[in-house]
């Protein structure tokens, strides 16, 4: 199975930042702003002809030299190497992983059969309010784990610098170390079997 990781900012709910729902632990833009285009990440949205989809953000940051966001290198990907010209990738597996108030990387949640984009993508509402995405998947395929779930240990994401495989200082991992991949077969087990509650309807309201 083709798997993406991408850390993002810490919140309960991803439908948007609001009083009870502030993102944190997300980078400087995040802390000087209040907000990331991640904050919407499992809110679906209804498209004609298509179903309910969740529109999700990692960023990719920005390249000095060019002035303009860095592409999603999706060709890093196990299983992907050949696909350097490509758009987008269908099919993957995206790992949603946060730091936590208690300080540890893990993972929020995830979308299954997801498409990746190289680039940012937009879409604009009626409202004229724009989102922007580089991952999409359908709804039924997207799964929010609750607040204290993800405080389980079972839902660690490795961090380089303690084990020999993971994040760096990039909020993407393509996870394709060979020192990674009994991790990889293991966690996408776990996510594959995982009958818990799914947080994906739940807001800062309820």
């Amino acid at each position: 199975m083709l798997t993406l990781f991408c850390k993002i900012s810490a919140m309960k709910y991803y439908k948007g930042a609001c009083e009870k729902d502030q993102p944190y632990n997300g980078g400087k833009f995040v802390l000087e702003n209040g907000y990331g285009a991640e904050q919407y990440n499992f809110l679906s949205v209804e498209v004609e002809g298509v179903g309910e989809l969740c529109l999700g953000f990692v960023e990719t940051k920005t390249n000095p030299a060019k002035g303009s966001p860095n592409d999603l290198h999706f060709e890093k990907i196990k299983g992907c190497e050949t696909l350097k010209n490509e758009d987008s990738v269908d099919g993957v597996l995206v790992v949603w992983c946060a730091t936590t108030d208690l300080n540890e990387t893990s993972i929020v949640g995830w979308y299954r059969n997801a498409t990746i984009f190289r680039t940012y993508q937009e879409c604009e509402f009626d409202t004229g309010d724009v989102q922007l995405y580089n991952v999409i998947a359908l709804k039924e395929n997207c799964v929010l784990l609750p607040q204290g779930e993800r405080h389980r240990h079972i839902w660690d994401a490795p961090v380089a610098k303690v084990r020999t495989f993971g994040f760096g200082q990039s909020m993407i991992w393509y996870a394709s170390e060979d020192a990674a991949q009994k991790y990889i077969i293991d966690i996408t087990d776990q996510i594959e079997n995982y009958k818990g509650e799914n947080w994906i309807d739940r807001c800062a309201e309820d």
